[in-house]
């Protein structure tokens, strides 16, 4: 853990930014920063010069973003805000030189990064070795709070096949079939009810035989829940 003199150099250094739903950083544009999320959620998203976007997932406090930048280069990700956000911002030039003054917050940052490539490694297999049908189950389950809503989910259907790594037509299909089988209702146009949560488990088991890495590891990252989004 940092000390108290390196945290006090990081509050004094820092910029305090808050932001509503929308894109809030931009991947491969300076100026080069790094960022944490204090309050709110977030979805990192990896952007193609055509314009298209996958996400990585979603992110609650305490997550960190631009660490690529500490060695010169650019941000990997694009961060957009769920919801209201707020994220303490610093210079990467000043991060760098705050961190670098104090070897227990470097090795919190190799935590960090050790826990990136697991999570990424996690992410080429299951995308590389499952079906679209898995992969868009499990994401379900992961992200049920943000995901199920008769109204306004935080994550509507036109959104999952980013989250999910599938094209938008699968999506359709997929939730179709689901919902002649009695496992899920769609509601209006963004909404998605859970009705059978078995057969949908059954649905991400294939995707669910990747373990994940460990959350309880040094440098996991939070997953949000919804008491904190909102």
């Amino acid at each position: 853990m940092a000390s108290a003199g390196t945290i006090d150099r990081l509050a004094r250094a820092s910029s305090i930014v808050a932001k509503v739903p929308g894109p809030i950083l931009f991947d491969a544009e300076p100026p080069a920063r790094v960022a944490v999320l204090v309050r709110g959620t977030v979805v990192a998203a990896w952007n193609a010069p055509d314009g298209r976007s996958v996400y990585s997932g979603l992110y609650g406090p305490r997550q960190f973003f631009g660490l690529s930048t500490l060695s010169g280069g650019p941000m990997t990700v694009g961060v957009d805000a769920v919801t209201d956000v707020v994220l303490l911002v610093w210079r990467s030039e000043e991060f760098r030189d705050i961190a670098s003054s104090d070897f227990a917050m470097t090795l919190d940052l190799l935590d960090r990064a050790i826990y990136s490539i697991q999570a990424l490694n996690h992410l080429i297999k299951v995308r590389a070795f499952t079906t679209a049908r898995s992969r868009l189950a499990a994401l379900l389950m992961q992200y049920e709070p943000f995901c199920f809503s008769k109204a306004a989910p935080l994550a509507p259907r036109g959104q999952l096949s980013s989250l999910a790594g599938v094209t938008p037509r699968m999506v359709a299909t997929i939730l179709a079939e689901w919902e002649a089988d009695g496992i899920v209702r769609r509601v209006g146009r963004k909404g998605l009810e859970l009705v059978d949560r078995s057969a949908l488990e059954a649905e991400a088991a294939p995707f669910m035989a990747f373990p994940a890495p460990d959350p309880t590891s040094p440098g996991a990252w939070t997953i949000p829940t919804l008491e904190v989004a909102r």
